[in-house]
């Protein structure tokens, strides 16, 4: 349900004109794959890194529809 509320605003957002981009310094699964869904939902940007390679990281362009890895 908590999800389902938040893709509803993330989706509100959106029609509101409102941009979402994220940085993501966390490598757990669920929270990844939550962290692309409302970068989908809001076209929006996710950027994935990890404490190790801070200065490396993903870029999920969603309005692009493109992946690249930023180093």
């Amino acid at each position: 349900q908590i999800l389902q509320a938040t893709y509803r605003e993330v989706a509100l957002c959106r029609r509101n004109g409102i941009l979402i981009n994220t940085f993501m310094l966390a490598r757990d699964r669920s929270l990844v794959e939550f962290v692309k869904k409302v970068s989908a939902i809001c076209r929006g940007k996710a950027y994935f890194t990890n404490t190790m390679t801070l200065g490396q990281f993903i870029l999920m362009d969603f309005m692009r529809r493109k992946t690249r890895r930023v180093s």
